[in-house]
């Protein structure tokens, strides 16, 4: 879609390789060249659909039997290079993405090929703290190594990037540096989950390179997506700030019903400040940070 249009055009297709049920879809990945789209397990039930009727996992199937797919389109072609097999896996959001020779390396916050924050998200089941005080499921920053050998594709890699115990077993609503959108990048800046908690509760930065985390948590406190905003007339790389966002500013939903705008350092992720907003907030999982001259 070009910028200022709201004409949507179809840039490529992919098949499912894993049966006649799709796999669910909620986020994919974007190198500087490709169009990186991911098949789950976790699919689509077709019979659940066509009679109207809930499976375990809502509208959806965990058919690990199926197998887990990595496709790459060419941004510019539409023409799909690479359709990998990959060990399963299970998750909401990518990170970033970016090409190293021969092969396309994708990150995303996965679960473990453990479905179940489906269901850690019912609203239900988020109004009932004594319910679930530490039920919220582990995560981490997986990464994908997809080769593009389109002749005889091997199977994909997964490993993880660093230890979850230093952002706490929780990682979501994740965003990095948009100058390294596509490129290889050292920092995440997502939303974590301390223990015991059903939800997340918490901001962490994290460092690809040197494996180590910076985390901020306050009590009683929901941050919304982060997002990373570059400090005017500053280096993008060395001297930057850092926004959790929701709406137009970095929203902290409370559970007194009230709600904060939240200014973080990017390099010491200390708080810088903060504006108490005059009305009740409800949380929001995304938003979108919008400078102001555009």
């Amino acid at each position: 879609m070009a910028a200022g249009s709201n004409e949507r055009k179809v840039i490529g297709r992919v098949h499912c390789r894993g049966g006649h049920a799709p796999g669910w879809v909620h986020s994919f990945a974007v190198t500087e060249n490709y169009i990186v789209v991911p098949e789950m397990p976790l699919r689509y039930s077709v019979a659940g659909v066509l009679k109207s009727q809930l499976t375990p996992w809502y509208l959806f199937d965990w058919l690990l039997e199926s197998g887990s797919y990595m496709h790459v389109i060419c941004r510019f072609t539409g023409k799909t290079v690479a359709s990998v097999e990959i060990p399963p896996f299970m998750a909401l959001h990518f990170i970033n993405a970016y090409e190293q020779g021969d092969a396309i390396i994708a990150d995303c916050c996965e679960y473990y090929d453990d479905p179940s924050v489906i269901k850690a998200l019912a609203l239900h089941r988020l109004r009932s703290p004594g319910m679930n005080k530490d039920a919220f499921p582990d995560a981490r920053v997986a990464r994908f190594r997809i080769p593009q050998d389109g002749n005889r594709p091997p199977m994909g890699e997964l490993e993880t990037v660093l230890d979850p115990v230093v952002h706490s077993w929780g990682v979501e609503m994740p965003s990095t540096n948009p100058a390294y959108q596509g490129k290889e990048y050292r920092y995440v800046y997502a939303c974590g989950a301390r223990r015991p908690c059903n939800f997340l509760n918490s901001l962490t930065k994290i460092d690809l390179v040197e494996k180590e985390a910076k985390n901020w948590q306050e009590l009683g406190s929901v941050p919304s997506e982060p997002f990373f905003v570059a400090r005017p007339g500053g280096l993008m790389k060395m001297t930057n700030v850092w926004r959790g966002c929701d709406l137009q500013f970095s929203i902290v939903s409370t559970m007194e019903g009230d709600g904060y705008a939240l200014l973080l350092d990017a390099v010491t992720f200390e708080e810088i400040a903060r504006v108490r907003l005059p009305y009740g907030l409800p949380y929001g999982f995304h938003g979108c940070w919008i400078p102001e001259n555009v």
